[in-house]
């Protein structure tokens, strides 16, 4: 039987969303639909996978907590915001009224209990269970880990000269090392894994500032560590303080990033980077609270508040450009199953198209975008933007619940969700291409690796499955 917990939420985002229907107390709705996403992530690290509370934590918090602090703060009054023109641009009742609930119903979809057999699949005894099954198998397979770390660092240094076309597909062999990582952690009796663990994760902040990206690490580590702490008990204060610490890090490192990119790119900084990072790093830390006053927060709030993007759409859409009734989302969705080689015109993840088709903007970069609830107020309005994002939550839910259908059989898959998921963890941001594109490229690579060598998903390998029943040992 489920929980008493696995109800609490989906209860208390059901009361939320009629409160969103009914009255207009936005800014307190929007931070209780937060805190509710806040508190299951703590409740469940621990006891489970946190991927799919984080989804919703993130939304509510890009979609909805930003847009408060927009109004409140950084309005059209504010002098920076003002001067750089990132004030919310539609009222706060017309923005409410559709981000809100449709936040809620994404929310209330994407994290509706994942069941096997009667009870929750990705927590509690029946996660367990499969990390026992997982334990099983790698205590005398391990070195598999190792295969897929080598593979996947040796992908890393060839992916950037790679042209275009085949660039993602080889990137999913780097991502494929995060599923090693955890091979390795699994495997009973491995004395050695710690060093393994710390090496990689040196190779992977070296990655970042070689490059200036720091997405892999904050988006694939949130997955990654609920993996590793499952079976330990901490307590709520502490889960809170380790919250509270990984937000004042990530406010520091959004402060030091953007001057750190500077000497990266337009300065092409040929020093030692690590030095120059801690450099700033701890030049920034040294500010304290002064990195939460208005002036100094305001780049973090423009780089966190995704509410922005979506209300150049609302404020562009019908008033100069009908709804569309879905014809760019289509087409999204067609391309992502539709291979480049039969469609080599077909649409690409990213902002660009995005950004001008739905709000008119045109940008150099890929790295903002309307995100899924722009993309559904400007396919459909308010009513069926709504409805949209409540699909789109349903189909994550679904494609989740897969891979633990298929565990099952299969229950090294397990270990491959961050690697699956990895775009989706961030999907407020980017666009429902990405989300299909990347699930769908993904189960694809994964389902090949999985034929060309079952033996690493836990399944039975040709020769295994020729053996005789009467010549295996009793």
């Amino acid at each position: 039987m489920l929980s008493l917990r696995s109800h609490i939420v989906p209860l208390a985002l059901v009361i939320l969303l009629l409160l969103s229907l009914a009255t207009g107390m936005y800014r307190p709705l929007a931070i209780a639909v937060f805190l509710v996403m806040l508190l299951s992530s703590l409740d469940k690290i621990g006891k489970g996978i946190v991927l799919r509370e984080m989804i919703g934590l993130h939304t509510s918090f890009v979609c909805l907590v930003m847009p408060v602090l927009g109004y409140a703060v950084y309005n059209r009054q504010e002098y920076l915001a003002g001067l750089f023109r990132r004030y919310m641009r539609v009222s706060e009742e017309t923005y409410f009224d559709y981000a809100l609930p449709a936040v809620i119903v994404f929310c209330l979809a994407l994290c509706w209990p994942v069941r096997q057999q009667g009870t929750v699949a990705d927590e509690g005894g029946m996660l367990e269970r499969t990390i026992i099954r997982i334990r099983q198998h790698l205590a005398r397979n391990y070195q598999r880990g190792f295969y897929l770390i080598g593979i996947g660092m040796l992908a890393s240094f060839v992916q950037g000269s790679l042209p275009e076309g085949i660039r993602f597909f080889v990137s999913l062999f780097y991502f494929a090392s995060f599923a090693g990582l955890l091979y390795i952690y699994f495997a009973p009796m491995f004395r050695g894994k710690w060093i393994v663990i710390l090496l990689f994760l040196v190779f992977l902040i070296s990655g970042s500032l070689n490059s200036g990206m720091f997405t892999v690490i904050a988006y694939m580590g949130v997955t990654i560590f609920s993996f590793l702490v499952v079976g330990k008990r901490y307590s709520l204060p502490v889960k809170l303080g380790v919250f509270l610490s990984a937000v004042i890090l990530v406010v520091v490192v959004q402060n030091v990033k953007m001057i750190y990119r500077t000497y990266l790119w337009n300065r092409s900084y040929a020093g030692d980077k690590t030095s120059l990072f801690t450099s700033l790093f701890v030049e920034t830390i040294q500010k304290g609270d002064a990195l939460f006053n208005k002036r100094a927060f305001f780049p973090v709030h423009v780089r966190l508040n995704q509410g922005f993007n979506v209300s150049l759409v609302m404020d562009r859409i019908p008033k100069l450009k009908p709804h569309d009734g879905g014809k760019a989302l289509s087409q999204s969705l067609a391309s992502s199953v539709v291979p480049r080689l039969l469609w080599p015109d077909k649409p690409e993840a990213g902002g660009r198209f995005n950004m001008f088709y739905y709000a008119g903007w045109r940008i150099r970069t890929l790295s903002t975008n309307v995100g899924p609830l722009g993309e559904a107020y400007g396919a459909f309005g308010v009513t069926g933007g709504i409805v949209f994002m409540f699909f789109l939550g349903l189909f994550i839910r679904w494609a989740y619940a897969q891979v633990f259908r298929i565990g099952e059989r299969l229950p090294l898959l397990i270990c491959w969700i961050p690697v699956l998921f990895y775009q989706t963890t961030y999907s407020a941001e980017t666009d429902t291409l990405q989300i299909f594109n990347s699930l769908i490229k993904t189960a694809f690579f994964i389902w090949l690796l999985y034929k060309l060598f079952p033996g690493w998903f836990g399944g039975r390998t040709k020769q295994q499955a020729f053996v005789p029943r009467n010549a295996l040992p009793a």
